[in-house]
C-alpha cells in the first residue's frame, strides 16, 4: 500500500520551495548564469544573479532549459509492439515508453498513433485500441512521469477514416489531429516506382497484389479524400484542437492546409512547400532524426536545407525521442550556428505556442515548472535531471 501511494505522488506538484541556482539560464532571447526558485510546481521567479541562501541547489554551471514539448512521436508503437507480430501488455508499454521519453528530456508528449492504415499497416491499426486504453490505466493510476496527449494521424485514403476517428474520440481525450495521405505519387513517395519495388518485396513478390493495391490508394486519394480531409478538419475546429497536415509537397498543399485551418505543416518534402508555408505564415515541423542525419531517410527535403533557408519552425523527435534534445543543441553548432535560445525554443515555446499550451514552455514566473538540466560531455547536451511541475521525474 506505502508503494502504490508513493507511485501515485510522483505525480501531484510540489507545494515545497526549491531553488535552483548557478545554472545557465536559457531565456527567450539570452542565456544568463543564475536562479530558479520554484514553488507549487511553478516557477515563482527568474533571478539573473547565483543565490547564496544554504537551502539553494548549486547546478554548477549546467544549463537549465524548459522542458521538451514533443509533437509527434511514433515511440510508443514500439514498446507495445517490440518485434514484428509480438505484442506486450500496454499498461507496460505505456510505462516503458514514458520512462523513456522522460529521460530525454520531454516533459509533454503528444503520442501520434496513425488511424486508417493502408494494405502493409494492417497490424498498426489492430494496435491502436490496446496502446490507448493502456496510456489510459497508465495515467488514471499516476505510473507516469510526464504529461502524455494524443495525437491522431488519419489516412484520408480510408474509407472509413472519420468513423474511425470519432470511434476513438469517443473513449479517448485527443489533444491533436492531422491528415495523411500516403498514396504513391504524390506527398512523401511520389516515385512510382520505387513504390512498387518497396512494396513488391512487401507482399512477396505478388505483382498483381502491389498493383491493386496502389490502384486502390490513388482512387482513394482521389476520390475519398477531399472530403474526409473537410470532415475531420471540421471535427477539429469544432472541439478546438490543433491541425496539423503532413507530408506536404507543392504550394497547392500549403494552401489547402491553410484553407482547412491547419496551424502548422508536419514534414513538408520539398523546399517549394516549406517556402510556401512561410510566405504565408503556416509554421513548418520536421524531425530531428533527419537533422542529424543529415537527409530523410525516404529522399525528401533535408531538414538542415531549411534551416539555411531559415525556413524551419519546429522540431519534434518522430521516432527517436533522444533526438529532440540533440536536435536543438546541434541547431547551435556549425553550419547552423543559431543562438541558443532561438534553437531551444524550436522544441520548448514554439511548439507549446501552436498546440495551444500557454502554460509551459519558457523559463518565466508563473509557468510551469518543467524543466532540464542540461550538462556539455565532448560535445554532447547529457540530461542530468528533468523536473514535472517542480518534482524531479528523471
Amino acid at each position: 500500500m506505502a508503494f502504490d501511494r508513493m507511485i501515485r505522488g510522483t505525480s501531484a506538484a510540489t507545494t515545497t520551495e526549491l531553488i535552483l541556482t548557478n545554472a545557465r539560464l536559457v531565456l527567450d532571447e539570452e542565456v544568463v548564469r543564475g536562479t530558479l526558485v520554484l514553488r507549487g510546481g511553478r516557477i515563482a521567479s527568474v533571478e539573473q544573479a547565483p543565490s547564496h541562501l544554504p537551502a539553494a541547489v548549486d547546478l554548477d554551471g549546467d544549463f537549465l532549459i524548459p522542458g521538451l514539448v514533443d509533437l509527434h512521436t511514433d515511440n510508443l508503437e514500439k514498446h507495445f509492439q517490440p518485434r514484428r507480430g509480438v505484442t506486450w501488455d500496454g499498461v507496460a508499454a505505456a510505462i516503458a515508453h514514458d520512462g523513456q521519453v522522460a529521460s530525454a528530456g520531454i516533459t509533454t508528449v503528444y503520442d501520434s498513433l496513425t488511424l486508417g492504415a493502408a494494405d502493409g499497416w494492417d497490424m498498426r491499426a489492430e494496435l491502436v485500441e490496446p496502446m490507448l486504453d493502456g496510456l489510459d490505466e497508465a495515467r488514471r493510476h499516476g505510473m507516469l512521469r510526464i504529461d502524455h496527449r494524443l495525437h491522431l494521424r488519419c489516412e484520408v485514403t480510408h474509407d472509413a477514416i472519420t468513423s474511425e476517428f470519432a470511434r476513438h474520440a469517443a473513449r479517448h481525450a485527443v489533444a491533436m489531429l492531422s491528415l495523411m495521405d500516403h498514396a504513391p505519387g504524390d506527398r512523401q513517395v511520389p516515385d512510382l516506382d520505387d513504390y512498387r519495388q518497396r512494396y513488391l518485396r512487401l507482399f512477396d513478390g505478388n505483382a498483381a497484389r502491389v498493383d491493386a493495391h496502389i490502384d486502390r490508394l490513388v482512387t482513394a486519394s482521389r476520390e475519398l479524400g477531399p472530403a474526409n480531409r473537410r470532415a475531420l478538419a471540421d471535427h477539429a475546429r469544432d472541439v478546438r484542437i490543433p491541425l496539423a497536415t503532413h507530408d506536404d509537397r507543392s504550394p497547392a498543399h500549403i494552401a489547402d492546409a491553410l484553407a482547412l485551418g491547419a496551424v502548422f505543416t508536419e514534414f513538408p518534402t520539398t523546399l517549394e512547400a516549406a517556402r510556401a508555408a512561410r510566405a504565408q505564415g503556416l509554421p513548418t515541423l520536421m524531425g530531428t532524426p533527419n537533422l542529424i542525419r543529415g537527409g530523410s531517410h525516404s529522399g525528401n527535403v533535408a531538414a538542415g536545407t531549411l534551416v539555411g533557408e531559415g525556413l524551419l519552425d519546429l522540431l519534434a523527435s518522430d521516432y527517436i525521442p533522444a533526438s529532440l534534445l540533440k536536435g536543438a543543441f546541434r541547431l547551435a553548432e556549425p553550419p547552423y550556428d543559431l543562438d541558443l535560445p532561438t534553437a531551444i525554443a524550436m522544441v520548448t515555446s514554439r511548439p507549446a505556442a501552436v498546440a495551444g499550451l500557454a502554460d509551459r514552455g519558457r523559463l518565466a514566473p508563473g509557468l510551469r515548472a518543467d524543466l532540464v538540466r542540461v550538462q556539455p560531455v565532448q560535445g554532447r547536451p547529457i540530461v542530468r535531471e528533468v523536473f514535472v511541475q517542480g518534482q524531479r521525474v528523471a
